[in-house]
């Protein structure tokens, strides 16, 4: 493979705290974007000081910002944000996750800011929107998935009980919905649309993802004549082996009467499961197959079970631990998993970019800035008059 990574000589200027908007141009340093991150001088993004850590390393903070450069700014000095409107006159992205009217209160709103650079893709990630009652409310992960009805649709099947992901899936879903969205922002402007002003929230990131799998009939809008029928995942749940858990998805018709058979309900010649028309009219029928199938696996072995699945082509897997993964055969096959040596963490492993470009290499290895690692730099770059030492005196940059 030769050749630069895909958004070699882009510059992007990260105003962003946390997941969706760190996460959105985390994508574009990986594939070789010079992101210049800017952090409040002291603690910095909130993300350094969570999950699991190494000598103060941590890994959510390190997965997010590998590659990045980081400039400590003091954004309430109007120094502070005279940097950033130089900064941004000769950037390409500029994002931030600012709640509603803030930027425009520091003087780095879209208006100003593409009044400097015309060409600028300006990126504003919010939590519930810009506009409406709730577009001002304070946004987390766990609150926008309960929104967006992330909870409900995840509810548990025998009790009703609304369930949240345990994971932060609202951000890293809003985190590469930015990112294709500015690629794509990216490439227009190549074709002489210019730049642009883009707005996502959080809460519409994620409506968007559950709804076709998850509304159900509540598409049709004209209520007569619907017919429910079975759900592409609602209800599907691990099968508990002997001696681990599984999933199976018999989806066709021949390895749906193949699961039944290896799990010792065969229903072959039953008109209710011959095919998937006649399955998704006798749902109920279905679910209770299921209810039995599931109850004769917990005498079988999971191993042995899977074999004979895979051998009759149903498509099925172990559930793994995430622990796991890294040392999985077929992973290390397909090379997600890579090391990167950071001098205070040590070898941290962590996914590369999962899409292979044929020719346009990522970026892997890369470190996490330390904060304010790069603020003499990057101010030498802009040629900013006032000397580095009196700008850390008076608290502007760190």
């Amino acid at each position: 493979m030769s050749g630069n990574p895909a958004f070699h000589g882009v510059r992007v200027i990260e105003l962003a705290s946390a997941l969706a908007a760190p996460g959105a141009s985390a994508v574009l340093a990986d594939q070789g974007a010079d992101v210049i991150k800017i952090e409040p001088p002291g603690a910095g993004d909130i993300l350094r000081h969570m999950g699991a850590s190494r000598n103060g390393v941590s890994n959510l903070f390190q997965h997010y910002n590998r590659g990045k450069r980081s400039l400590a700014l003091n954004l309430k000095d109007a120094q502070g944000q005279a940097i950033v409107r130089a900064l941004a006159a000769r950037a390409d992205v500029l994002l931030h996750n600012f709640r509603p009217g803030v930027a425009e209160r520091l003087g780095i709103g879209c208006e100003a800011l593409r009044a400097l650079q015309p060409e600028l893709i300006y990126v504003e990630v919010t939590g519930f929107g810009h506009e409406g009652p709730c577009a001002h409310k304070p946004a987390w992960d766990n609150v926008i998935q309960a929104f967006a009805g992330v909870a409900h649709s995840q509810a548990n099947a025998e009790t009703g009980e609304p369930t949240q992901y345990y994971q932060i899936f609202a951000d890293k879903l809003t985190a590469l919905t930015a990112a294709q969205a500015i690629g794509a922002a990216l490439f227009a402007r190549e074709r002489g649309a210019g730049g642009q002003r883009i707005r996502l929230s959080m809460i519409d990131a994620v409506a968007a993802f559950l709804w076709p799998d998850t509304c159900g009939s509540a598409a049709f809008v004209q209520r007569d004549g619907i017919v429910e029928g079975q759900s592409l995942a609602k209800g599907n749940r691990l099968v508990h082996f002997s001696d681990g858990w599984a999933q199976i998805a018999p989806t066709d018709d021949a390895s749906f009467l193949a699961t039944c058979r290896i799990l010792g309900e065969p229903v072959d010649g039953d008109p209710r499961f011959a095919s998937l028309q006649a399955r998704n009219q006798h749902a109920q029928e279905v679910r209770a197959l299921f209810g039995r199938l599931y109850a004769h696996a917990r005498q079988l072995p999971v191993d042995a079970t899977l074999a004979l699945l895979e051998a009759a082509d149903v498509p099925c897997a172990k559930a793994l631990r995430v622990d796991e993964l890294p040392g999985h055969a077929q992973f290390r096959a397909n090379g997600l998993f890579a090391v990167s040596d950071h001098p205070r963490g040590g070898p941290i492993c962590g996914p590369r970019t999962p899409a292979r470009f044929g020719t346009t290499p990522d970026v892997v290895g890369r470190c996490a800035p330390a904060l304010g690692e790069h603020s003499e730099q990057i101010l030498a770059e802009l040629g900013w008059p006032t000397p580095v030492a009196e700008l850390r005196e008076r608290g502007v940059v760190g």
